[in-house]
């Protein structure tokens, strides 16, 4: 894709930034931009801090996707996904995606291995999600879910994990967002 040949097109400065709201897993901030190409332009826009997160494909030697279903607070409804969690603090995304597959699951498999990573939503947050696909995954202990979650695992053949999408079983969009990063993998493309 070719850029716009209009050189006015550049990033607008950060001039102040201010947390409105600070929870447990991310701060809501007031930041105000400027155009740096015309300073009469300038704007506050609402901005959620967030940590990065990841995302794991973890694929058994029956070449079975591993799902989990749980209930989402923010639709106030169950939700169908891959397995994946927060990225703490200091942590290497692929440490992430190998712990949130034991801890979710009780599954591990081989080392995590990158499918690249996306905006979760570049208008308002500012984090990336990380997707990682885990091969020979089987499980090797029990789920240790935090006081929040309940989770309940599922194996389903990739095709059938296509199906749920095109069903709406799986409505998650970076979860449907890592189905392509998943595909251009099985391809060869990355």
């Amino acid at each position: 894709m070719s850029r716009p040949e209009d050189d006015s097109l550049i990033p607008w400065t950060l001039q102040k930034r201010r947390v409105v709201a600070q929870t447990r897993i991310f701060a809501l901030e007031e930041q105000q931009w400027t155009c740096p190409t015309d300073g009469a332009r300038s704007g506050t826009f609402a901005v959620i801090d967030s940590p990065d997160w990841v995302n794991v494909f973890a694929i058994t030697p029956d070449d079975e996707l591993v799902l989990i279903e749980q209930f989402r607070f923010g639709i106030g409804a169950m939700s169908i996904e891959i397995p994946g969690g927060i990225v703490d603090d200091g942590e290497d995304p692929a440490t992430t995606a190998a712990r949130e597959l034991l801890e979710e699951t009780g599954f591990a498999g081989s080392e995590p291995i990158s499918l690249g990573s996306i905006s979760a939503n570049a208008a308002i947050l500012n984090n990336r999600v990380h997707t990682y696909v885990i091969t020979d995954a089987q499980r090797t202990s029990a789920q240790a879910l935090d006081e929040h979650e309940q989770i309940r695992v599922m194996c389903v053949p990739l095709s059938r994990a296509r199906e749920m999408i095109a069903s709406g079983q799986i409505h998650h969009s970076i979860v449907v967002a890592a189905f392509t990063l998943l595909d251009q993998w099985r391809a060869g493309i990355k």
